[in-house]
């Protein structure tokens, strides 16, 4: 079975898991190489715990408080008129 881990590879070649790894690692890998994102090179292995942490730091950042909130009932309202065109073509 494949799995994937999130890692670091410092300027030695050491690889650092950027967070908990819930298995034993042995046996053989492949590696794909990312381009380095100038957002994440500034962001420390231990500031990183995975995709909860960027999910918590997206729900606490200003641009997501302040984003447009719509009516819960205009929504159901405008899928349903979609739903009701797609049904009539």
């Amino acid at each position: 079975m494949l799995k994937t881990i999130h890692v670091e590879i410092d300027r030695t070649g050491q690889i650092h898991p950027l967070e908990p790894i819930p298995f034993k690692l042995e046996g053989r890998a492949l590696l794909t190489l990312l381009e380095s994102d100038t957002n994440e090179r500034d962001i420390t292995p231990a500031e990183i715990k995975g995709n909860a942490s960027r999910a918590l730091r997206l729900l606490a950042s200003p641009r997501f408080q302040h984003r447009p909130k719509n009516n819960s009932e205009e929504i159901q309202r405008r899928i349903s008129a979609i739903r009701d065109e797609w049904n009539n073509d």
